[in-house]
This record gives C-alpha cells, structure tokens and sequence, in this order.
C-alpha cells in the first residue's frame, strides 16, 4: 500500500531558515474514488465488475489501483469510459500528489503484470486492457513528455488519449472534467465550493439503489474531510442543504470531525511554535559560543 498523503507546514526563523513540518494526511482518498466511478458509471452496473484492489506476483503485493471488467459487447456512452475494452485499469493519484513519467510507466507495468498472470494469458489479449491514470491537477510536463513520442488527443476538457503504446491510454484531470457531467470525481478535492457542494447533495439526493447511497457515503464524507471549514460553515450558518446530508454526515458524526479538525489545527500550531523556540535557542547558543562564552 502507497505511503499516506503528507501535509506540509512551513516556517521561517530567520532570513536563511525554513523549518518544515510533516503532518500525515488519514483522508482515504482511494475507495472515495472507486465509490465515485462506479456512480459515474452507475447506468452501466450490470455489465460492470468492480476490483478495488489487486495482488501481482506470487509473493502478494498488494496494489491498490482499480480494475473495472465490461462484460463483452457491451458500449459505455460516457466520455471516462467510451474506449473501455475488457479490462480497465485506473491508477489514481490524491490531490498533491505528483504524477510523472514513473508513474505512467508504474501504471503500464501493471498492466503488463496484470496481463501475465492472467490463468491463460490469451484469455486476456493486449488490446482487451486499458489504462487510466486519474489525478486532479493536468500532469502538463507528462503530457508534454509523451508528446514528443506519441499521438496525445485531447478527447474533451480533462480527459486525453495516447495512442502508440502497448495498451490504450487516458489522462483525466478531474479539475478540468466539467463538474454538471462528473459530480462524483469533481468533488474529490479540497476546493469544492457551496455551489458544487450543493450538487453533489443533490445528486445524492436523487439516488435510489442502496448501493449507490453508500458509495455516495463514501464520497460525501471524504469531501467534507477534505474541506472540512467550509461543511463546518455551512452547518454553523444554517446553510439550506437538503435532508440527505443530514443523513450521510449524522450531526454527531459531523461534531466529531469539526473537533478533531480544530485539534489537529492547534496540534500543528504548537509544533509550528514548538520548532520556532528550539531554533531561538540554537540561535542564541550560536551567539553566545560566538562571543566566547562556554555554555
């Protein structure tokens, strides 16, 4: 499993010092993710399977990319999945999170390994496997890397194929994706505002099947973690959201992460002062060794 998300503190000491403070990030970003595809693609559920993550090689290694199988025959008419073939691979990546050449290659060996293990290989040919590498931000360097050896369309805002490789490949960029067609991975962000916020609770609002409600759980909850002051706000001001939400984020539930937000706040705030004391120290150490007195 991937290293958890790291939140970065800076702090200046002085005109040649900068102190930096790791503070991990416990937002589960990937099953918000695998819960947002299979809503996007919710109209098509019964000719889609859904593996959230995968074991290659005989010594597991556990790999926590998304695979999505489409039975035969079957046509998504939806702009993330209109190229799926039989299986389909998505390697997503947290806001923040850095997306190069290493990761598009990480990406394509496993589908190669995916392919190789396969119980009989030719059961899964290579033009019956995609690959999708998902991340907010567009990886204009990637894009502009892959540009100079293959074929790079942009098929529609955030969403761009190359073409030449082993496999078909795509690059979304969920903060390119219009937010009307894609509430469900637009919303994965830590810059959603009320607007789209109301969205996405109204698109909740609208669903019916048991299983879609979870899955909107799931993204509902990591996107008022993520942007935890502005449900704070919204809760505090009396904000007019609908009823769903009150069901999704019980107030209990909701009480527990604005508490937990402001601590986690003061934490970082006292290991901000905490790190700016010990380097007033040192500081005044170094002075006084400078002036020749012994400490």
């Amino acid at each position: 499993m991937p290293a958890a998300d790291k939140i970065y503190l800076r702090s200046r000491v002085d005109n040649n010092t900068i102190i930096t403070l790791e503070i991990e990030d416990k937002i589960q970003w990937h099953p918000a993710f695998c819960s947002a595809m299979e809503l996007e693609l919710r109209e098509y559920k019964k000719y889609l399977s859904y593996e959230r993550e995968h074991n290659l090689g005989k010594m597991p290694l556990k790999i926590d990319f998304l695979v999505i199988r489409k039975n035969p025959g079957v046509t998504i008419k939806n702009d993330i999945g209109d190229f799926f073939l039989g299986n389909n691979i998505f390697e997503y990546k947290s806001p923040g999170d850095d997306m190069n050449i290493g990761t598009f290659y990480k990406a394509l060996s496993y589908a190669c390994l995916y392919k190789s293990e396969a119980g009989n290989v030719s059961e899964i040919l290579d033009m019956d496997i995609t690959v999708s590498l998902v991340r907010e931000q567009k990886p204009v360097i990637l894009l502009e890397q892959l540009a100079e050896k293959y074929e790079v369309i942009k098929k529609a805002d955030g969403i761009y194929r190359i073409s030449g490789l082993l496999f078909p490949i795509q690059i979304l960029a969920t903060g390119e994706l219009d937010p009307k067609t894609h509430v469900w991975v637009t919303s994965l962000t830590r810059t959603i505002d009320r607007i789209r916020t109301q969205r996405l609770l109204n698109s909740c609002s609208e669903l019916e099947d048991d299983e879609d409600r979870r899955n909107a759980d799931s993204v509902v909850n990591v996107t008022s973690e993520a942007n935890i002051e502005l449900f704070k706000r919204m809760i505090q001001e009396g904000d007019q959201m609908c009823e769903e939400l009150k069901e999704l984020l019980a107030p209990e539930i909701m009480e527990f992460k604005i508490r937990l937000a402001d601590k986690d706040a003061k934490l970082a705030d006292n290991a901000v002062k905490l790190a700016d004391k010990d380097a007033e120290i040192a500081k005044l150490k170094k002075m006084l060794t400078d002036a020749g007195i012994k400490i």
